[in-house]
């Protein structure tokens, strides 16, 4: 018999599907057994529970079903995360252990455990009986984990004429609201020591800051010149040049002429763009907005004397080639995006503006053949300064000084940068845009032609913008097919008619329609996407953050309740530019992927030290499970649930690469689930045997008693792996002795 079915086996294997939604063959089905259906989805917020909103089904993990014999057949979940197995006459027993294991080189692994969340691995299902039974499984990427209210980290941008002390690089909480002060806000650089930046990347497991160089009018460069990425450590010390990007430029600041009017023309041409960080923290990405190439640099080093690589950003297919200036970088599932704009500068024509991502491998060190997404940007915005001339759209950049619009128009002229992006739980991409013209302006400063007299201010028109990603992994822009448009018709004080916004929170009612300036903040576990904003608290001539509700893009009824105030005038800390792009890049501070340890506590109904499919061996609830530090102390306390499992994660001070033992206290649980139910549990229930023979190590009992075998407590110890690491295969094995 055993024989058959080791060939049936090989049979199904054979027939296995390669695409698609695979179901094992039914190989002479038994009418004993039901239908098996697992599901696994894509736990991106690392809570382990399904948030179906948000959360993807994911394609192409392997599942296996093991019977008690240890045969096993396999099916691969295919576009709907669905592996299906109908009854077959491989198995047998009705009861199967459940595994997932991820493809070769995937950025994947088995997600958190929670209480009445997810299944976890090396669950048991039961089709006994010709009933059906299906599981929701969880998979993650480590990177994509963070702590509840991270802190961010932007950089403020000051004038050439403010004190070099006047702070840079700084830090605070992600639910910080209202204005930044000294208890709020930690300043770790001041001009000093960075000069004027945009980029910001983070590395987590050295906990450093990066900052880039950037040029804008009005400001100086910091001691590394135009291709200078700095680093400084998040705990506080000195900031040190980790790296010049070489050809970034020549072009020197003129402060002394009409406040760096001639410099208007380098704004988006020279220095560096957006700046990131591979998930592994191996690699520092950085554009080079001079010769529009993508530098890499090893960014575990104290310093890089050489990139590592250096790779042309493709031309989308602009007009003219000096049209083509990429800016922004994201990060995810070990794809770098990489966008830009087709500024229009040559033609001077609306329609030949154009936003561009492409996907760039930083394995092979290619980019994808074409963009994944572009988008003429000639569609109506809303105002950025509601009754300005020059308001309501983009613009085509303008070249320099001679071809500036006059006075009375200088108020506002959105011209784009793509300079951040972010990819959703789903999928979907944020876009930030800058507005080229404010880092070209300022407030109150000269025209940067000497035709022209007086002192002028600058309202920034940024946006913030969303592309769907739809199911054959394309994008479409918010407003089209099933894309949201989320702005209501407003037209006393909020959007025209015909304005399409998924993030309509981007708006000061009345005042300014499109208040984003161009850098994003997403975490996948908390409700708000942060983006840097103009005027983000209702008060004028501010810029700070704005944090808008994921879903919906709202920022609440008064858009005041989810601002946070960096940079405002007449403060001795502010950098000087009112509404015009005070403020750089915005990074989440993300501690290093987090561990969870734990599994189950079981009825060992057979005694043999191992959770049997065979037997009626369920989870027993209420076990009280003690964390442990390696020397003795108590680290928390919790108890198992319904099903019998139990976790130790962050939030119980669990670090990666550390000992620790836990305690099980059988003198808490819920025996009711113990057919017959023991008399005297106290005396009649015996830890299991540890190491099974022969038994998988994920089924095993762990738990060594401490003392007598029937005795109250029974400790196992544990060393955590890695950071992003689940070890869910510590279980202790509770049997009855009735003699």
């Amino acid at each position: 018999m055993k024989a058959l079915r080791k060939a049936l086996v090989a049979l199904a294997a054979g027939l296995a599907l390669t695409t698609g939604v695979l179901q094992q063959p039914a190989l002479g089905a038994d009418p004993s057994d039901g239908t098996v259906r697992i599901k696994v989805i894509r736990d991106s917020n690392t809570n382990g529970r399904y948030d179906s909103a948000t959360e993807l089904p994911a394609a192409g993990i392997t599942v296996e079903l093991t019977d008690v014999d240890g045969y096993t057949v396999t099916g691969v979940t295919g576009p709907d995360g669905v592996a299906t197995f109908p009854p077959n006459t491989v198995l047998s027993g009705g009861k199967y252990y459940v595994r997932m294991k991820m493809p070769n080189g995937s950025f994947l692994e088995p997600t958190f455990g929670a209480a009445g969340g997810l299944a976890s691995n090396a669950s048991i299902i039961d089709v006994a009986d010709g009933k059906d039974a299906e599981l929701t499984m969880g998979v993650r990427n480590p990177a994509d984990w963070c702590e509840d209210n991270p802190h961010l980290s932007t950089v403020c941008q000051v004038a050439a004429t403010k004190s070099g002390g006047v702070r840079t690089t700084v830090t605070f909480g992600f639910n910080e609201r209202g204005d930044s002060n000294s208890g709020n806000t930690t300043t770790l650089a001041t001009r000093n020591d960075t000069g004027n930046t945009y980029g910001v990347a983070y590395h987590r497991q050295q906990r450093r800051i990066f900052t880039g160089a950037h040029a804008k009018r009005h400001t100086v460069y910091g001691p590394g010149g135009q291709g200078a990425i700095y680093v400084t450590p998040r705990a506080g010390g000195p900031t040190t040049l980790f790296t010049t990007v070489p050809n970034a430029g020549t072009t020197a600041h003129q402060d002394s002429v009409r406040l760096d009017g001639p410099f208007v023309s380098t704004v988006g041409k020279e220095s560096l763009g957006d700046i990131d960080i591979s998930e592994n923290d191996r690699q520092l990405f950085a554009v080079n907005l001079n010769d529009r190439r993508l530098y890499t640099y090893n960014a575990g080093q104290p310093t890089a004397a050489a990139p590592v690589t250096s790779v042309a950003i493709p031309n989308p297919g602009c007009r003219a080639a000096s049209d083509w200036r990429p800016f922004g970088l994201g990060v995810r599932d070990g794809v770098v995006y990489v966008g830009g704009t087709c500024s229009a500068e040559s033609t001077q024509n609306a329609a030949d503006l154009l936003a561009a991502v492409w996907t760039y491998n930083p394995v092979a060190g290619t980019f994808g053949a074409t963009p994944i997404l572009t988008k003429t940007l000639n569609f109506p915005r809303g105002e950025a300064n509601v009754g300005a001339t020059f308001s309501s759209r983009w613009y085509p950049w303008t070249a320099g000084p001679a071809t500036f619009p006059a006075p009375s128009q200088i108020v506002a002229h959105p011209e784009p940068i793509l300079s951040d992006i972010a990819i959703e739980s789903n999928g979907d991409m944020v876009l930030g845009f800058r507005d080229r013209f404010a880092d070209m302006t300022g407030f109150q400063m000269d025209h940067p032609n000497s035709a022209y007299t007086g002192l002028h201010s600058t309202v920034s028109g940024g946006d913030l913008n969303r592309a769907c990603r739809k199911p054959d992994g394309s994008f479409e822009w918010e407003g089209v097919g099933n894309c949201p448009n989320n702005a209501p018709t407003r037209p006393n004080g909020g959007q025209a008619a015909n304005v399409v916004e998924f993030y309509p929170g981007d708006n000061w009612p009345g005042v300014h329609q499109e208040t984003a300036q161009g850098a994003i903040g997403l975490s996948l576990r908390e409700g708000r996407v942060a983006s840097t904003s103009m005027d983000p608290t209702n008060q004028a001539w501010t810029g700070g953050i704005g944090f808008f509700d994921r879903t919906t893009g709202s920022r609440g009824a008064n858009t005041a309740e989810n601002g946070f105030s960096i940079q405002k005038l007449n403060d001795p800390l502010d950098g000087g530019f009112g509404k015009a792009n005070g403020l750089g890049d915005l990074e989440v501070l993300c501690d290093e992927p987090a561990v969870q340890i734990g599994s189950r506590v079981w009825y060992d109904k057979n005694k043999g030290g191992a959770q049997s499919v065979d037997d009626d061996e369920p989870g027993i609830p209420g076990v009280t499970v003690q964390l442990l530090a390696e020397d003795g102390t108590l680290m928390a306390t919790v108890r198992t649930g319904v099903d019998g499992a139990y976790y130790f994660g962050p939030e119980h001070g669990v670090r990666p690469n550390t000992k620790y033992k836990i305690r099980f206290d059988k003198s808490t649980a819920d025996t009711s689930v113990i057919k017959p139910r023991p008399r005297d549990p106290a005396n009649q229930l015996f830890w299991s045997p540890v190491q099974a023979n022969g038994a998988p190590a994920d089924v095993n009992s762990d738990a060594v008693p401490d003392g007598a075998s029937n005795g109250q407590y029974a400790t196992a110890d544990v060393t955590t792996g890695p950071p992003g690491t689940v070890d869910h295969t510590i279980d202790a094995g509770l049997y009855v002795n009735r003699l």
